[in-house]
C-alpha cells in the first residue's frame, strides 16, 4: 500500500513539472530596454546621442556614465511621460564608455533599465 501510494505522489510531483514546464515555455525572456549611441564609434569631443527606450513611465530614472578608467558618476534625469530619453552626449577621453539607466524600487534598492556603450577614438 505505501510503496504504491509512494508512486502515486511521485507521478504527480512529474506531472506538475511536466505542466508547469508547458506553461513557460511559450512566453518570451524578460529583455532590458533598448539603448543606442548613435554614431558608434566617435572621435574624442565629437557629439552623440545617447538613446534609450521602453523605460518605466512616472518614475525616477538616472544616468551612470562609467568612463573608460572605471570612474561611474550619476545624474536624475527625472521621470519621462513615453518612457524614453534621447541625450546629446561627448567623450573627453579615448576608449569605451559606458551610460546605464537606472531607478529605485520600492525596497529602496536600485535596479538598471538598460545599458549601452560607445567607443571614442
Amino acid at each position: 500500500m505505501f510503496n504504491r501510494l509512494s508512486k502515486v505522489v511521485l507521478v504527480s510531483f512529474a506531472l506538475t513539472a511536466v505542466i508547469a514546464t508547458a506553461a513557460f515555455a511559450g512566453r518570451p525572456a524578460k529583455k532590458d530596454p533598448p539603448c543606442s549611441i548613435n554614431p558608434s564609434p566617435v572621435s574624442v569631443g565629437q557629439t552623440y546621442v545617447v538613446s534609450a527606450s521602453g523605460l518605466p513611465i512616472g518614475t525616477a530614472v538616472n544616468l551612470w556614465v562609467t568612463d573608460p578608467s572605471g570612474n561611474t558618476s550619476g545624474s536624475p534625469l527625472g521621470s519621462t511621460p513615453d518612457g524614453s530619453f534621447n541625450l546629446n552626449e561627448s567623450s573627453s577621453s579615448a576608449g569605451k564608455w559606458t551610460y546605464t539607466f537606472s531607478g529605485p524600487t520600492k525596497n529602496n534598492n536600485t535596479t538598471m533599465y538598460s545599458s549601452c556603450s560607445v567607443d571614442a577614438s
